[in-house]
């Protein structure tokens, strides 16, 4: 592999910033469908959770009559265990060594209230609402209850985010509901993040904070599905601030840990909710200047190509945009969306090219940018076998791409929630690699499997262990086992539980919860089977079905490129951008050139990129953007003076860009609020 000039150069220039995600413990991508983008008219809202540590388990809190008296609120940090007390159903009952959490304040409660199935997050009601999630940088954050640390004039918050949505589905049958619920509530209470989520950063000098806000995606059975911020608020103004979308007739839009609503009329309709003093709190904490139509994200979020978090480090706006550029695209190819590395130029909601049925969705949520450019199973750190799960982060400032699923994805949810069904689909684990099995709004039916387990304790009798062993072997071995066994197995699963719902949702109550219980175990104890399976065919690197004892070697494109030969010394590489063109041919699936001009060189003095040169031809984007051109495909030996001579072209070329882009940046009207290209 022969050195890329660029590449060089930003490890050079911005290595001192420190590791970037790589102790990331959340990150979220929420999705939500219109029901006349769908096949049965149905809406979708959903999402893939991401965490670290979270409490996984899968349950049903049943519904309640309640005669008056007050609702305890409690905060939610999501370990293990992630509520322990009564009044919820016996799955929350205190076991051994497991003390009663306690409230932190109280509101009216409700006469009644719906059930819900919950896992970290609720999930569901028994009336089809249906939530997805997905954490946001915001300007503003509330005080938690109690904290006498923080001295800043700000309110106090009374709702997190799990409180959030626990009272939406306990309280409301539509989503509009849902959303107008959740406004008042914090314009009443006051909202706060997660406990140990939010984190202070800055952007050009000024405080802001990572997963301080809130994005929520709701569908619900008249087949309408909205989009939900919210975030902290202005003492003697509002205790927070939310606003809410409904997402266009036939459209699909998605969150990647950035707010997505744009300009906002000057009175809530149809089609906008928000709090009236929404103005007026972004004038008072100096976030808008009152001129012009109010554009959310680029108020109430940190502009996110200079935004520090924390101070210091070097921004990672691709984190979002990646995510939102492929999904776009997936959902509505003719389009042909350029990528944009910051994620307020991407339209709030796009219209798919064809009508989506949940399995489409379900492939929206375990993609990996097959095909393009960004390809997670391409590449070096895809290794030999193509796996498209990534560690997180290095030692020092860079980032990998960010999939839509990712190896500590808990599990992932679609509501699919129209006139005709209402359930839930639930894969347990990261979904690239699990089944997803129904959870309808009419039964309560949890197998045991998906009700047990936690990181910290390996059991058989875990479905989530199931799913994370058999995902955590394939990366031996990641195309072999993929394409042979994982994914047939899948798609066979899927097809086995469509087939069978059919007749399944014409049952009685009984007969029915019998049947969602039993896929549930079927499909767990089939996992297993699958692991012990896969122990034994790829055991010791080699393939032992349907002969024992076959190495599959390494790919050929993959020995040329790290020089697999005759010296028997440690093998060491540099990296290119491009693979060499002898091999290009040899690339399993194929390769997609870079056409797509990316920000390569922060520098922190100025908040400002330098951007990587664009391809010579076959360009996306802007030709203003274009510095100069990309190598070609590497070539099987580049002489190193050729190699010096490239990358002090490359220096040289960042400088004159990075210096123009700053120029640019004090033109600018106070050089904030606007991101460079």
């Amino acid at each position: 592999m022969q050195p890329s000039s660029f590449f060089l150069i930003s490890g050079v220039l911005v290595a001192a910033a420190g590791a970037q995600n790589a102790e990331e413990r959340i990150g979220c991508t929420a999705i939500a469908v219109d029901g006349a983008a769908t096949e049965d008219g149905s809406a979708f809202a959903g999402m893939n959770a991401d965490s670290g540590d979270a409490d996984y388990r899968l349950t049903f809190v049943p519904p309640r009559q309640h005669i008056g008296g007050e609702r305890p609120i409690f905060t939610f940090n999501l370990s293990y265990p992630r509520w322990v007390g009564f009044g919820r159903g016996e799955f929350f009952h205190p076991k051994a060594g497991h003390a009663l959490s306690e409230p932190v304040g109280h509101i009216p409660e409700a006469k009644s209230t719906f059930g819900y199935y919950e896992a970290t997050e609720p999930l569901m009601n028994d009336q089809g609402l249906g939530f997805g999630e997905s954490s946001c940088a915001a300007m503003l954050v509330n005080k938690f209850p109690g904290d006498v640390k923080d001295t800043r004039d700000v309110p106090v918050g009374l709702l997190d985010t799990v409180t959030m949505m626990q009272l939406a589905l306990e309280r409301c049958i539509t989503a509009r509901c849902g959303v107008e619920l959740m406004g008042e509530l914090a314009e009443t209470y006051g909202f706060v993040p997660t406990p140990g989520e939010p984190s202070l950063g800055s952007v050009r000098g000024q405080g802001a904070w990572d997963d301080a806000g809130e994005a929520y995606t709701l569908a619900d059975a008249k087949g309408e599905a909205w989009v939900f911020h919210v975030l902290g608020g202005v003492s003697g103004i509002t205790k927070s601030v939310w606003v809410a979308q409904k997402v266009p007739k036939g459209h699909f839009a998605l969150v990647a840990n950035e707010f997505i609503i744009g300009e906002l009329p000057s009175e809530p309709n149809e089609e906008f909710l928000f709090n009236r003093e929404i103005f007026q709190a972004a004038k008072v904490a100096g976030l808008w200047d009152g001129v012009g139509p109010l554009h959310f994200s680029r108020t109430f979020a940190p502009e996110a190509m200079a935004f520090e978090s924390p101070a210091g480090t070097t921004p990672i706006p691709l984190y979002a945009a990646l995510r939102r550029w492929g999904l776009m695209n997936l959902a509505a190819p003719s389009l042909q969306l350029p990528f944009k590395s910051s994620n307020d130029e991407y339209p709030f909601s796009v219209r798919p090219d064809k009508v989506l049925s949940h399995r489409d969705v379900m492939g929206f949520l375990r993609y990996q940018y097959e095909g393009t450019e960004f390809d997670m199973t391409k590449g070096i750190l895809a290794g030999p076998f193509g796996t498209p799960f990534r560690l997180e982060g290095g030692p020092r400032s860079g980032q990998v791409p960010r999939g839509i699923a990712i190896t500590r994805t808990l599990y992932s949810i679609i509501a699919h929630t129209g006139p005709k069904r209402q359930l839930a689909w639930f894969a347990m684990d990261t979904p690239t690699t699990s089944v997803y099995v129904p959870l309808y709004s009419r039964s309560r039916a949890v197998s045991s499997a998906y009700a047990t387990g936690h990181s910290s304790s390996f059991s058989r009798d875990s479905a989530s262990w199931a799913f994370n062993f058999v995902s955590n072997f394939m990366q031996l071995n990641y195309r072999d086992m993929s394409k042979q066994d994982v994914y047939p197995a899948i798609e066979s699963w899927q097809d086995t539980i469509d087939e069978e719902r059919k007749t399944a949702e014409g049952s009685d109550a009984e007969a029915f919860d019998a049947w969602q219980a039993g896929v549930q175990e079927k499909v767990v104890a089939s996992w297993w089977n699958m692991s012990d399976y896969l122990i034994m065919k790829y055991n010791d690197g080699r393939v032992n079905v349907p002969k024992v004892g076959r190495s599959p070697g390494y790919p050929q494109w993959y020995a040329d490129m790290v020089g697999f030969g005759n010296d028997v010394h440690p093998v060491w590489v540099q990296p290119a951008p491009q693979p060499p063109a002898s091999l290009i041919s040899e690339i399993d699936g194929g390769y997609v050139a870079p056409s797509f001009q990316l920000p390569l060189l922060w520098d922190p003095r100025s908040s400002t990129w330098a951007y990587a040169p664009l391809p010579a031809a076959g360009a996306g984007g802007d030709t203003t953007e274009l510095a100069s051109p990309l190598p070609g495909p590497a070539s099987d030996s580049v002489p190193f003076a050729a190699a010096a001579l490239s990358t002090l072209a490359a220096l040289l070329a960042g400088v004159l860009v990075g210096r123009g882009f700053e120029r640019r940046a004090l033109r600018s009207a106070a050089g904030a609020g606007e991101y460079l290209l």
